[in-house]
């Protein structure tokens, strides 16, 4: 398998597997990418119509980056605040050898500010995982969209805190679960996050990772993940056909990964 394109949700009886988007989901298109951030913003502090308004702004800095890009390489200091309209973007650890570890994804209205605000260095690559659009916001224009909207400087103070909670569950992830309910919990994982912003539509939401960024995300073998993908299949669990996952069971699923979303 090369890609995961698509995952949907089979069983519609079950609601609360997402939280799904907290507002009516946006129209396709420029839109739809415009609000990602302020949809994942609004959850943890509420926006006005002026902060919606300057975070729709943002667009202007907005680019598109090739598939394996490097956005802010290991070590460096940003002088930009990196935020991510569409598309998956991943903080990786490497070796000397080459080999790496994802560490977190960033996904449609996720950013990295550490630079912008702190000047320090960054400790991990961010690397996009597919064609992405990306916005790189110079730190005057960071710092002073922060200094006029403090609710906005509030929701992404509690953003972070709920990255580091995400961090603590994935290292809990590596070291405490099997693979298959470490895949189990990330499909979980995934679904939640998507839904929150709004892209995950009729039950079905782009998972545009190839089982190597799987294998390299859960600590796994791409063969072993391949396998994990295989047992979650036999336990009628997902489904795949082509480029499209299916979950058959979600109350099963989230139950068999001991999932629970509120660290999010």
């Amino acid at each position: 398998m090369g890609t995961l394109a698509t995952t949907a949700v089979m069983d519609p009886a079950i609601s609360g597997f997402a939280r799904g988007p907290r507002q009516a989901a946006p129209a396709p298109g420029r839109d739809r990418s415009a609000c990602a951030l302020a949809r994942k913003l609004d959850g943890f502090a509420p926006l006005d119509e002026q902060d919606r308004a300057a975070l729709a702004d943002l667009i202007g800095y907005v680019r598109p980056v090739e598939r394996h890009t490097v956005l802010v390489e290991q070590d460096s200091v940003a002088d930009h605040a990196i935020i991510v309209f569409a598309g998956f973007a991943s903080r990786d650890k490497r070796r000397a050898s080459g080999r790496r570890q994802i560490v977190a994804y960033l996904i449609p209205g996720d950013l990295c500010d550490r630079g912008v605000l702190h000047d320090y260095s960054l400790d991990h690559t961010i690397e996009a995982l597919m064609h992405c659009l990306v916005a790189k916001v110079p730190r005057t224009a960071y710092l002073d969209l922060l200094g006029r909207h403090p609710r906005i400087a509030l929701a992404l103070q509690r953003a972070r805190l709920a990255e580091e909670a995400t961090a603590h569950e994935w290292l809990a992830n590596v070291g405490m679960r099997s693979g298959t309910e470490r895949m189990a919990h990330l499909l979980c994982e995934l679904m939640e996050r998507l839904g929150t912003v709004g892209q995950v539509t009729d039950g079905q939401y782009d998972l545009p990772l190839t089982q190597t960024d799987l294998a390299d995300t859960l600590g796994l073998s791409s063969v072993h993940v391949n396998r994990v993908l295989q047992a979650l299949r036999r336990d009628k669990l997902i489904s795949l056909g082509g480029h499209r996952l299916r979950i058959l069971a979600p109350r099963r699923l989230r139950e068999f990964a001991e999932f629970e979303a509120g660290y999010l």
